[in-house]
């Protein structure tokens, strides 16, 4: 994995419970007076709208007994009703030695375990790598040397079970050897299994402006430290908010995967394990059709007879998933093994096919381009040249060379395909052409 995806700079905001009011601040363009010889007519006032209002925010959840007892548990304490918000800049990363449990191929394992657990007639989303249950990298808070305990790897995804449509939500992390109190509110029952897991069970809901949506948890404490949360609720993967109504799965299904060994900090990762693919992303001009499951079977069915000769990549190029940006793009991105050197491969369809007469080079991009066109109306463009990358310390400063081939089929599929290298290239022009044309790269 490259460095670009292992560590990425986040500044995120993190609110617990937190309400921000907003107000609206409405301002007009002073102008001086005209000059009376220049005035010829007296203007009205003009009257401002009134600001609207921001739109209440109002949350219910499920009541809450305190006084009553929960199966499993010999006490129950009161939640903290403490509320706060705070702010943070950090950094992600499959690498950290703060978590020296945790790197890329126990992410992909873990994330292979959780796929695998899901009952077979649920279905997840087709959706980007991190929409589709893939641990991301963990959250360094920078607490100095305290234990990393407050370090989770996260995954998502949008799962379909008939008329049931939501989410589901897993996230690991090394916790204490030590099982929290029972909190009123937070779980329903209590159990412990026979290797001596600790095992939390919730049903409830909650409601955000009279909308409510329904979820399920279960909370695991494993014997050698693992606390693994897996929850599930009723929100359906829409353009617009919407809720099914039904989970699309039990709270004995979400059990199975709470208590996956291979989500536990002390599991081995199997040997040869890859570290999870590197997101991805596509250029269209104005969107395209949504591509679905069979369309990125199809294309990658037809990349795997692609002859590389002695090009050797870490990742395959029939390994072609859905874009970053949305689902109008399938995409992939490798290394060249052994040379610093990348390839990123994108297929769109409803894409209009350029004209020659419209493009207009950029003088000073020092880039070579072409333009020509097939028997059959396929439009090649290529484009060669050179740019400059900064790093972060003082001097760092790198030349890469780039090679471009973007093929735009009569029907509107256009591939594009690109290498970048800081020494020689191995992926010449001519061999990313070739990869382009190659039959059946078509979208329907």
């Amino acid at each position: 994995m490259s460095e670009r995806s292992a560590k990425a700079r986040w500044t995120d905001g993190l609110v617990v419970v937190s309400i921000v009011a907003v107000g609206i601040v409405v301002a007009g363009a002073l102008q001086a007076p005209a000059e009376p010889e220049l005035t010829t007519a007296a203007t009205s006032p003009t009257v401002e709208p009134e600001p609207t209002a921001p739109e209440e925010y109002v949350r219910v959840s499920e009541p809450v007994d305190t006084s009553a007892p929960i199966p499993g548990c010999d006490t129950v304490v009161e939640a903290d009703e403490e509320r706060f918000s705070m702010s943070f800049v950090g950094e992600r990363s499959y690498d950290n030695p703060r978590f020296p449990w945790f790197n890329g191929p126990k992410a992909t394992a873990m994330s292979d375990a959780v796929a695998s657990a899901l009952p077979d007639d649920v279905e997840l989303a087709f959706a980007a790598p991190q929409q589709s249950l893939l641990f991301g990298p963990i959250f360094d808070f920078g607490d100095g040397d305290e234990p990393p305990y407050s370090g989770s790897t996260d995954a998502w995804g949008a799962v379909n079970r008939g008329d049931a449509s939501g989410s589901v939500q897993v996230s690991a992390q090394q916790g204490p050897h030590t099982v929290p109190d029972c909190v009123a509110g937070s779980l329903d029952e209590r159990k412990t299994l026979p290797d001596g897991t600790v095992v939390d069970l919730l049903d409830t809901w909650a409601e955000i402006n009279g909308v409510r949506t329904i979820s399920r948890s279960v909370q695991a404490y494993t014997t050698d430290g693992t606390w693994i949360h897996v929850s599930a609720d009723d929100r359906t993967n829409t353009p617009e908010p919407a809720n099914s109504g039904e989970i699309p799965l039990t709270l004995p299904e979400l059990e199975l995967i709470a208590t996956e060994p291979a989500l536990r900090v002390s599991t081995p990762v199997p040997p040869g394990t890859p570290p999870p693919s590197e997101g991805c992303s596509g250029y269209t001009e104005n969107g395209g059709p949504d591509l679905t499951r069979e369309d990125q079977q199809r294309l990658n069915s037809a990349l795997a007879s692609v002859d590389l000769g002695a090009v050797a990549l870490d990742r395959k190029l029939d390994t072609l998933q859905p874009s970053d940006m949305g689902l109008d793009t399938l995409c992939m991105a490798s290394n060249v093994v052994g040379a610093d050197e990348t390839l990123q491969l994108s297929i769109a369809g409803g894409q209009a096919v350029p004209v020659e007469d419209e493009i207009r080079p950029d003088p000073y991009s020092g880039t070579q381009d072409t333009f020509r066109s097939l028997a059959d109306g396929t439009v090649v463009q290529t484009s060669a040249g050179y740019y400059g990358v900064t790093g972060e310390g003082d001097g760092d400063y790198q030349q890469r060379s780039s090679n471009t081939v973007t093929v735009t089929r009569p029907g509107g599929t256009r591939v594009q395909i690109s290498a970048s290298s800081a020494g020689s290239q191995s992926l010449s022009i001519e061999l990313l052409e070739s990869i382009a044309l190659t039959p059946g790269l078509e979208v329907s």
